[in-house]
């Protein structure tokens, strides 16, 4: 948890301290977003697993602007799903997926002035995560429901378009490559002892005020 606040906090302080040389310059996000998880479990053997999940949640940001094109922006964002999959002579389980990441970097845009603004970002920080699953049966035996955690470092790659609907705002959407690089010895590597990339997806759609 130290990891996810000292990233939110840089992420922050660095999206502040752009905006305080020109408080002029900077914008705010918030939308709905959709991810696209890489789960890993295609081949585990569990009725209902899938490589790939479709799960949804929210996407915000702010950036402060060094100037007309490079800014620096702190983004937070949160995802959610619920599977069921069953193994043999088990009873179904629900396990809840939470991820989230908090990163920071850079952020260029290419013609501020115009109406049809695209931009570009490269980020870095941290993701968490977090799998809750219920009590399940195995024959006669019941086990209790447990709650792993992980959290290791993310980046976000990509961009997007913000459409001007006024002065002061605009619509953005975004798409994003989000690499998770799970560690060797984490609690929810499907690897099972080796370095693993989660190769999520993040596609995003909301409200930019500036």
């Amino acid at each position: 948890m130290q990891k996810i606040f000292f990233a939110v906090t840089l992420a922050l302080a660095l999206a502040g301290v752009a905006a305080a040389q020109n408080t002029n310059k900077v914008e705010g996000f918030a939308g709905v977003s959709v991810a696209s998880f890489d789960t890993g479990l295609g081949n585990s053997g569990l009725t209902g697993a899938h490589d790939r999940e479709t799960a949804f949640g929210f996407d915000s940001s702010v950036t402060g602007y060094l100037n007309d094109h490079l800014g620096i922006e702190g983004n937070i964002d949160g995802h959610f799903k619920t599977l069921t999959f069953s193994f043999p002579g088990a009873t179904s389980v629900d396990a809840r997926i939470k991820s989230f990441n908090f990163l920071g970097g850079p952020h260029y845009r290419f013609s501020p002035s115009g109406k049809v603004t695209p931009w570009v970002r490269a980020l870095g920080g941290v993701n968490h995560s977090r799998v809750s699953v219920d009590a399940f049966t195995i024959g006669t035996t019941t086990t209790p429901g447990i709650t792993q955690t992980e959290t290791d470092f993310a980046l976000k790659a990509g961009g997007g378009v913000d459409i001007g609907i006024s002065p002061r705002a605009a619509v953005r959407l975004s798409a994003d490559y989000n690499p998770i690089f799970e560690s060797d010895s984490g609690n929810l590597n499907p690897g099972f002892g080796g370095r693993r990339t989660r190769n999520d997806l993040v596609f995003s759609f909301g409200i930019v005020i500036k």
